[in-house]
């Protein structure tokens, strides 16, 4: 756990004549977020874009993308450097190949219709095969013809509506399907129209041809070929300039991109007649760097700190490994810079609540190799899968591949702890396993492991309510930290009364567990009779005066809240018991019990039918076992705990930086040689 990192408010002021390069070296730096200028310093500052430059670099933009996108790929090669604005420009205007590309991409087009028009004649000819006629009989002045292959039902209904047109023609051939061609005279094509409409049939015209089937095969064939022989060469052509320009175009293209972002963020300046100021919030472990690298490559720029300015952007730093748990509290709410980062607590509490839930070694091994698929198929896009596209379809509108990868992460830590949960239960797809090597160990080693296999039976009575009693320790303990990290927060905000709140719904939420507890021992609850009772009670008193002081009298229709938050950690025990009851139902209905056998002892149609119940009744318990504990394991911390500490609203810190792939940074190229 840790707080989101230290913000200091800056700016940055330099002679206007270096502007260009000290923008270069803040987005090399990255570690700058640009603001608009400070109320104090707008009005003696002028503002203004660079709209000469940026109309150059849009058009140049557009162009070379333009020219990337029509060539082949091909490796980029070593990357490239330049020192300046001119520089890339000068280099874009170099590649002059926008008449020779365009008119290869036009030749392309038009040979690729050529070839999806000689495609289909040569498939329609093809199927035509059976008329063994000069098909210049097809091509007459008053009527037209068609062709289709239509099933035997469609021909019958076909055959039935041209009654309608006397004047129309048929020819068949074969059963089902069948090959029809119909040939209608022009005056009836507008009735012949709303009868291939009518019964939804797919019939093509027959374009004029000379020739008999097989002779206008072979003619076809032969312009097919001529026609892929010059789209080969228009391939070759191509090529051949991607050969010599692509890697220019990449790095071109890159650095044009970088120069329009550079040119975007000026609207954030403000300028006099000879010096720029910029303003932004930069991590105060990142001030040094960026001074650092300021007095290194620039002659006149240097850093002010702004004291006053409130609500810096949030930064969370959390170890690399957990970091992606990150994405789950921006899913809650953006942490204000001031407040704690609860990243951590997700990462650790998270996966336990979800092994807890789950509770089942078979479910969660699954689980864990479904997450192993999930993250290969978000590293390694593309490739053929077993997954329906509707499903995909569906997945994709949900979450996006990248959110997909951050929650299989997730599950296989939860599984890891279900893996765990499962073996003190015994649980292995509702079957139970541990009895064979319980014995072992026992005999040979004489570990004292239970004979049943077995450490905490969930559906017994002595089970059920040492997990009833956990799950309520669980969320005495996480409302307990919540509110405590509230206390914390409400320090550095220097909040004081709410200290006094959070400490009296602290005292009421122990107040009332206390009670709560003696109750279910069957104890006193009586004042006069039982004093700690009456010490419990009073710490309720206590704690409800505390919250008036602290937050008003309003708060007291809260109360039943902080009850309700404890309780409903009880949940850790209903999803688990739900999971291991409908496994239990499955194995005894298909697999059955040492007194009663399933289905698959009861002949084959019911051995068939007791498999398929295993299948589908387990592939649906595992669905709602990665639904349900991770829907409501984020739950119980979003709502239940958070809700304690995290009041949200903070903004995300988004330096101005980007990433390169085909250039060297400038900073690069402004350091001096040694």
């Amino acid at each position: 756990m840790l707080k989101p990192a230290a913000m200091q408010r800056i700016a940055v002021v330099g002679s206007k004549d270096e502007r260009q390069r000290v923008v270069s070296i803040l987005y090399d730096i990255g570690v700058l977020q640009i603001e608009p200028l400070s109320k104090s310093a707008a009005p003696l500052l002028k503002t203004g874009a660079d709209s000469l430059n940026s109309k150059e670099v849009s058009e140049e933009l557009l162009r070379v993308r333009s020219l990337r996108a029509a060539l082949p790929y091909r490796p980029a090669g070593a990357r490239k450097g330049f020192a300046s604005f001119q520089e890339v420009l000068i280099a874009a205007r170099s590649v002059e190949i926008d008449g020779q590309v365009s008119r290869l991409k036009q030749d392309e087009e038009k040979l690729r219709l050529q070839l999806d028009d000689l495609n289909n004649r040569i498939d329609l000819v093809t199927k035509l095969g059976f008329i063994g006629e000069d098909l210049s009989i097809f091509d007459l002045a008053s009527a037209s013809s068609f062709f289709g292959v239509l099933p035997v039902e469609a021909h019958q209904e076909l055959t039935k509506s041209l009654a309608s047109i006397p004047e129309a023609m048929a020819y068949s051939s074969g059963t089902d399907p069948v090959s029809v061609v119909v040939v209608v005279p022009n005056e009836a094509l507008e009735r012949f129209g709303s009868i291939i409409q009518r019964g939804d049939l797919r019939l093509q015209r027959i374009p004029p041809m000379k020739g008999r089937p097989a002779e206008v095969l072979s003619a076809l064939q032969a312009e097919k070929r001529e026609a892929e022989g010059r789209l080969e060469a228009v391939y070759r052509e191509l090529g051949e300039i991607s050969e010599r320009y692509y890697g220019v175009l990449s790095s071109v293209e890159e650095q044009l991109s970088i120069e329009a972002r550079k040119l975007e963020v000026v609207n954030n300046f403000g300028f006099t007649d000879s010096s720029f100021v910029v303003e932004g919030w930069v991590p105060v472990n990142k001030l040094g760097s960026l001074e650092g690298a300021l007095t290194r490559l620039s002659k006149t720029a240097t850093v002010f700190r702004i004291e006053g300015e409130d609500s810096p952007p949030t930064l969370l730093e959390n170890p690399k490994r957990l970091k992606f748990f990150e994405s789950f509290i921006r899913f809650y709410s953006v942490t204000r810079s001031n407040e704690l980062d609860p990243s951590m607590i997700f990462a650790v509490v998270f996966p336990i609540f979800f092994g807890l839930m789950l509770g089942d070694v078979g479910y969660a091994v699954l689980i864990i190799f479904i997450s192993i698929w999930i993250i290969r198929r978000v590293d390694h896009p593309g490739g053929r899968t077993v997954i329906p596209r509707a499903l995909r379809s569906f997945a994709g509108r949900i979450l996006k591949p990248i959110q997909f990868r951050k929650l299989a992460r997730a599950m296989i830590l939860g599984s890891v702890i279900g893996i765990i949960v499962g073996f003190l239960l015994n649980e292995y797809f509702g079957f139970h396993e541990n009895q064979q090597l319980f014995a072992y160990l026992n005999t040979n080693l004489h570990a004292g492991l239970p004979a049943d296999g077995t450490f905490l039976d969930p559906l017994s009575t002595k089970g059920l309510k040492t997990l009833l009693l956990y799950s309520g320790y669980a969320g005495l303990f996480m409302v307990s930290f919540g509110l405590v990290l509230g206390m914390l927060n409400a320090y550095w905000m220097k909040e004081r009364k709410h200290i006094v709140g959070k400490i009296g719904w602290l005292a009421v939420a122990w107040g009332i567990s206390l009670v709560g507890l003696t109750l279910l021992r069957h104890g006193n609850v009586n004042p006069s009779a039982n004093p700690i009772a009456g010490g419990y009670i009073g710490l309720v008193v206590i704690g409800v005066g505390l919250i008036i002081y602290g937050e008003g009298v309003l708060a007291i229709i809260e109360l039943p809240s902080i009850v309700s938050h404890i309780i409903s950690f009880t949940r850790l025990l209903g999803i688990l018991l739900a999971s291991v009851v409908l496994a239990l139902v499955i194995d005894n209905q298909a697999v059955g019990t040492t007194q009663v056998p399933g289905l698959v002892y009861g002949g084959i149609g019911f051995a068939v039918a007791g498999v398929v119940l295993l299948v589908v009744g387990h592939v649906f318990n595992l669905v709602l076992g990665i639904l349900e504990p991770g829907i409501q394991g984020a739950r119980l911390l979003y709502v239940e705990t958070f809700s304690k500490f995290l009041h949200g609203g903070g903004r995300p810190f988004l330096p101005f930086k980007g990433s390169r792939t085909h250039t060297l940074t400038e900073t690069e190229l402004m350091e001096p040689r040694t």
